[in-house]
C-alpha cells in the first residue's frame, strides 16, 4: 500500500513546487503551470506511478491534492483515514 506522502512528493516534483508545500496548497487555481497539457501529463504520471486507470468522469474532478488523494483512496491505492 502506498502512502499519501508519495502523492505529495509526486505533485511537488511534477509542478516544481517548494519542498515545504503543504497538501492543502496544491490545487489547480493556485498553480499557474497546471494547465490542460500539464493535466494530461499528470494523469499519465499518476496512472503509471500508482498502477491505476482514471475514467473521464474521474479526470474531470482531479483538480487538487485532496481530490486526487480521495480518488486514489477509492481505488484502493491508499488506506482510508
Amino acid at each position: 500500500m502506498q502512502t499519501s506522502d508519495s502523492l505529495v512528493q509526486l505533485l511537488v516534483e511534477f509542478f516544481d513546487l517548494p519542498a515545504d508545500t503543504r497538501p492543502e496548497e496544491i490545487a489547480q487555481p493556485a498553480i499557474p503551470k497546471w494547465d490542460s497539457l500539464a493535466m494530461v501529463q499528470l494523469i499519465t504520471e499518476l496512472q503509471g506511478r500508482f498502477g491505476v486507470e482514471f475514467d473521464l468522469e474521474e479526470i474531470q474532478t482531479l483538480r487538487s491534492y485532496r481530490e486526487i488523494h480521495d480518488t486514489l483512496v477509492r481505488k484502493g491505492v491508499f488506506a482510508r483515514a
